[in-house]
C-alpha cells in the first residue's frame, strides 16, 4: 500500500493549521473525507483538497511534498505512525507528540517538538526557537522523546526540559537549556549566552568549551564517563556518528537554583 501523500499547489494564502492530518485522524476516512476537512486559520474557507493534491492510502506513512514555513503543526499530538517531510515545515511541528516518527528534509519554525512527551523528531536543516521547548498552555517542555537538528538552533531550546534528549549539529541560540529540569542537550556547534540558565538536573554536553559560562556553575574538574560512551553507541545506533570519547569536565550547577544539573566540556 502506498503512502498517504499531500503534495502542496502553491504557497497557501493564509498559514495552514496541518494537526488533523495524522494517523488516528485520517484512519477510516476515504479521500473525499480527508480532502474536505478544513486546514485554514482565518475567517477565510481552505480545505486539503484546495491546498494539497491528495494520492494513496496508507495513513502509518504520510508523506508531504513542496511545504513550506506557512504549514503549521505537522505531526502534532502525533501517537503513531510515520511522517516524512520532504520541505519545510512551520511552527509546532511535532507539537506534544507521544510516539511515532517525523523526519523533515529542510528546516522547521518554532517550537517544534513543544512539550512532546515520546517519539522520534529529526530535521535535516534549522529549527527556529524553542524547540523541545514549552507548548501553548503546558507547565512544562519536552517530557520525552528524541530530537535531532542537523543545522542550527534559535534561542530558548530545551526550555524546561523534563526528560528526554535533544542533539543539535549547529550553534544553538542563547538560554540553551534555560530552566531544564531533567534531560539531555548535546550541542556540537557551541550556544549563545546563558546556556543553562535556571538549570536543576539537567545535563548539557558541548563538544567545544561554550564562549559564554555561566557564572554559577563551579568547575568539578576533568572526568571519566562510561555514559558518554554508552551515548554515543546509543547514537550511533540512531544513524549518528558523533564522537564523544570518555573524558570531559564538568561544571555542576546552576548553583543559583537547586544546582544538580551539569554541563559536560568534552575533553
Amino acid at each position: 500500500m502506498s503512502a498517504l501523500s499531500f503534495e502542496l499547489k502553491g504557497r497557501p494564502d493564509q498559514r495552514l493549521d496541518l494537526s488533523s492530518l495524522v494517523p488516528s485522524r485520517l484512519d477510516g476516512l476515504n479521500r473525499k473525507e480527508i480532502e474536505a476537512l478544513s486546514v485554514a486559520t482565518t475567517r477565510e474557507t481552505l480545505t486539503v483538497g484546495d491546498a494539497f493534491k491528495v494520492k494513496g492510502r496508507d495513513v502509518q506513512n504520510i508523506h508531504f511534498a513542496g511545504t513550506d514555513d506557512r504549514c503549521d503543526k505537522i505531526g502534532a499530538k502525533l501517537a503513531g505512525g510515520e511522517i516524512l517531510v520532504d520541505g519545510d515545515a512551520g511552527m509546532l511541528l511535532g507539537a506534544q507528540m507521544k510516539r511515532g516518527k517525523i523526519a523533515v528534509e529542510g528546516s522547521a519554525g518554532v517550537s517544534a517538538g513543544a512539550s512532546m512527551s515520546g517519539g522520534e523528531i529529526s530535521v535535516r536543516r534549522d529549527v527556529g526557537d524553542q524547540a523541545g521547548g514549552v507548548a501553548f498552555g503546558e507547565t512544562f517542555g519536552m517530557k520525552g522523546g528524541f530530537i535531532s537538528i542537523g543545522g542550527d538552533a534559535g534561542s530558548l531550546l530545551g526550555e524546561r526540559l523534563r526528560r528526554g534528549l535533544i542533539v543539535v549539529g549547529g550553534k544553538a541560540g542563547d538560554y540553551a537549556g534555560g530552566r531544564m529540569i531533567a534531560g539531555t542537550l548535546l550541542l556540537q556547534g557551541g550556544a549563545g549566552r546563558y546556556a543553562g540558565y535556571g538549570n536543576r538536573r539537567g545535563s548539557l554536553i558541548f563538544a567545544d568549551k561554550p564562549r559564554h559560562l555561566m557564572p554559577t556553575y563551579v568547575d568539578s574538574g576533568v572526568l571519566e564517563l562510561d555514559y558518554l560512551r554508552l551515548l554515543e553507541t546509543w547514537l550511533r545506533e540512531q544513524g549518528l556518528r558523533i564522537r564523544l570519547g570518555g573524558r570531559a569536565r564538568r561544571l555542576m550547577g546552576d548553583m543559583a537554583v537547586l544546582g544538580k544539573g551539569e554541563m559536560l566540556i568534552l575533553e
